[in-house]
């Protein structure tokens, strides 16, 4: 006979360890987010400033 309290013991902590996997890959991921978001925010600052840089070099090459 087959003990069904050892059994779903088994099966509870094997759902835990998924659980504790799942929970740091999902933390993971998040961090790889917010490592993303930041460089892309970083790239849109740095296009901004050389647009602003380049209208300037332009209205001063048209003052020449």
């Amino acid at each position: 006979m087959v003990d069904t309290k050892s059994l779903n013991n088994t099966l509870e902590e094997e759902l835990r360890i998924m659980l504790v996997e799942k929970n740091n890959e999902n933390n993971n991921l998040r961090n790889h987010i917010e490592l993303l978001e930041s460089a892309v925010a970083e790239e849109q600052e740095q296009k901004y400033r050389l647009l602003v840089e380049v209208a300037d070099l332009k209205k001063a090459l048209k003052k020449l």
